[in-house]
């Protein structure tokens, strides 16, 4: 009779928690606002804003140059025209990985989380240890599809410190900030062309190792990280586990006690 009412009892408390996460943890999960989602989204932000900034600067550079006499310029105007295309590439990135950081806690209180409370009340209605097994491992899948995002922005930000001054050093470079519509501005690049190629020279190499540095951490990093997120979870799935009750566990301290006394 015990072990009815304790039966009962336990599927009342998976119930409760499949209910509770699917209607009330899913809105917190995926709230923008939520302290957890907003420094992950805050960090993107912030890269985001470097992209747009880099890409609006290698924008003006090349409209700047282009407007020098002669056509000296050109093919470095050509370079810098073409790295929107490479920044673009890097934001799609960005934006991806900035809504899977939402997408993973609706994934795993939205769906993961129902699941494992409704296969452990299959387990305590049926007594079949295959539903309780699969349960962990949802359990353990959903722990590192929500880790995923976090893992990502933390080890992104240590590359992204490590080369800031890369970054920092084409985004401060005058011909970034060059207003194209100032007569005097271009009557100076057109005075002093040779410097201003030169300088473009410099500012070109400065784009390639903050593009370089950014693809690193917005593209290659995560891609990695999810490779291993995957290759743990084949591992997951694949493996049988041996999952103890509580029942195996008092058997097992009493067995040690035993051998202890003896």
């Amino acid at each position: 009779m015990n072990s009815t009412i304790k039966r009962i009892c336990l599927i009342m408390i998976c119930v409760f928690i499949g209910l509770f996460s699917f209607t009330k943890l899913s809105k917190i999960t995926t709230d923008p606002e939520f302290s957890f989602n907003k420094t992950n989204i805050e960090s993107f932000d912030e890269k985001i804003n470097t992209v747009m900034g880099l890409s609006a600067g290698s924008a003006i550079a090349s409209t700047a140059i282009s407007l020098i006499p002669g056509d000296a310029g050109t093919p470095i105007a050509d370079q810098l025209a073409n790295f929107s295309k490479y920044f673009l590439i890097v934001l799609s990135a960005l934006f991806f990985e900035q809504y899977f950081a939402l997408i993973s806690g609706f994934i795993v209180s939205y769906i993961v989380i129902p699941a494992i409370c409704i296969l452990l009340i299959l387990y305590l209605v049926f007594n079949n240890v295959k539903f309780k097994e699969i349960a962990v491992k949802l359990l353990l899948a959903g722990i590192i599809i929500y880790l995923i995002v976090p893992c990502t922005v933390q080890i992104t930000n240590l590359v992204s410190k490590t080369y800031e001054e890369t970054i920092t050093e084409a985004q401060n470079n005058e011909l970034s900030s060059t207003d194209v519509e100032d007569t005097g501005v271009l009557s100076q690049l057109a005075n002093s062309a040779e410097a201003t190629i030169s300088n473009a020279g410099n500012y070109l190499s400065q784009l390639i190792r903050a593009l370089a540095v950014m693809v690193v951490v917005t593209c290659l990093i995560p891609i990695l990280i999810l490779l291993l997120a995957f290759w743990l979870l084949k591992i997951i799935i694949t493996q049988n586990y041996s999952v103890p009750s509580i029942g195996d566990i008092k058997y097992l301290i009493e067995k040690h006690s035993e051998e202890k006394e003896a």
